[in-house]
């Protein structure tokens, strides 16, 4: 309850300063005004989108920015090309082909609801309006209700493609690695072959977490012409100074040049940890009414981050940590690994990093057991095997964590 009012007066100061509409670490940029680097990949994916005939495909690791760049593209493309209509679709494992495109048929005029219909039948003297029905020899009126479903095929690339060809906009289907069934992802490639063929202007950019595109479309094999695969990799040093620079020029916060090559480094590419730690970073200015951000402050605003951060990569570290028998040794080792430049590393490259770094020599062999130690466990463990000798952390954003979790009080900063 900080100063007695529940922190009231802080929150009143964070949310005036807007700094929550800049550094947005757990939601999608989606202001073109916000949108700082990945200038050349945006620039690339409005060419594509606006070639006749042409998809995308946007795959990569979770948490480099694929949806913040699909969603600011969009708004490039609408606000200023085009005026076409907008659709988004966040899928999960209960989605089928059906489910995604719902609101874009909607929006075609495809009622995809039951209707309840009303037949009346005249029997007797006249012709019966259904036929079929047997006339009754006595002359009378009567009326008879069936519930039916429309006629639509919505489970069908083909007719779904006829539906929606003659709309102009774009469908953003994200998060398209949570769909369950392959089945289902090769229609969605079909789909998208289908409004080529036909020179559509309904344009689809699927986005999903996978190492290569073939994952999200199930291996389709005649979608490549038509579906531009674009592997968003990490962002550059350079892209992530521009972020945080920009971002706290607009809130005219002064960061120490320290503080922003510390950000770079944890961050490691990943622009989500570069929002989330400069976001506690600039709070804690403006809470103190101090417009230089500083190496102290980096000290404080990474301890709130690690709170602020995902919950699976907190659970795994603990869970792990928990497990050992001499924990504060293998937060060395996790720490010191988690400054490996390479997403592979081999124990002898993290012997002389512990030496180089901490000055700490360790027998290759009891490292070998201890790095070997991490991989074991009945559920996701910290560090995998990809082959004979090399190690890799299972999660690619645990690296980060890591430095936030274990380096905060680091005599570095």
């Amino acid at each position: 309850m900080a100063n007695g009012d529940f922190g009231l007066s802080n929150e009143a100061a964070i949310i005036k300063s807007g700094i929550r509409e800049i550094f947005t670490p757990h939601i999608p940029v989606d202001e073109i005004s916000h949108f700082f680097g990945r200038e050349d990949e945006a620039t690339r994916l409005v060419s594509v989108i606006n070639s006749p005939g042409q998809h995308i495909l946007l795959y990569g690791d979770r948490g480099v920015g694929k949806t913040s760049l699909a969603k600011t593209t969009c708004k490039v493309i609408l606000q200023r090309l085009q005026r076409g209509l907008f659709f988004e679709k966040r899928c999960d494992s209960g989605d089928s082909f059906s489910s995604i495109f719902e609101e874009a048929l909607e929006a075609s005029g495809v009622d995809l609801s039951f209707k309840e219909e009303v037949h009346t039948h005249n029997d007797g003297g006249g012709a019966g309006l259904n036929a079929g029905i047997v006339k009754a020899s006595v002359s009378s009126k009567r009326e008879t209700k069936t519930t039916s479903a429309p006629n639509f095929k919505p489970e069908s690339p083909s007719w779904v493609a006829n539906q929606l060809k003659g709309l102009s906009g774009i469908m953003l289907i994200d998060e398209a690695d949570a769909i369950a069934l392959d089945s289902d992802k090769k229609k969605i490639a079909e789909l998208i072959k289908l409004l080529s063929d036909n020179n559509s202007n309904f344009k689809i950019i699927v986005v999903g977490i996978a190492t290569t595109g073939e994952e999200l479309t199930a291996g389709h094999p005649s979608v490549e012409r038509c579906l531009k695969e674009v592997s968003l990799q990490r962002m550059c040093d350079d892209d992530l100074k521009k972020l945080i620079l920009n971002g706290m020029h607009r809130l005219s916060l002064i960061p120490d040049n320290d503080v922003v090559d510390k950000i770079v480094d944890i961050s490691a590419g990943f622009p989500h940890f570069t929002h989330l730690i400069s976001l506690k970073c600039g709070e804690a200015a403006i809470i103190n009414k101090n417009k230089h951000v500083t190496v102290d402050v980096l000290k404080s605003a990474l301890n709130e981050a690690v709170k602020d951060s995902e919950g699976a990569l907190q659970r795994m570290l603990e869970s792990t940590l928990r497990a050992l028998n001499t924990p504060q040794e293998y937060k060395l080792l996790l720490l010191t690994a988690s400054y490996c430049n390479t997403p592979e590393f081999r124990s002898a490259e993290l012997r002389d990093k512990l030496m180089s770094k901490f000055g700490v020599e360790v027998d290759s062999k009891a490292l070998s057991r201890r790095l070997t130690k991490l991989t074991q466990g009945e559920k996701t463990t910290i560090l995998h095997k990809p082959a004979r000798g090399c190690f890799q952390f299972t999660d690619p954003r645990m690296p980060s964590f890591l430095k936030m979790a274990l380096n905060s009080d680091d005599n570095e900063l």
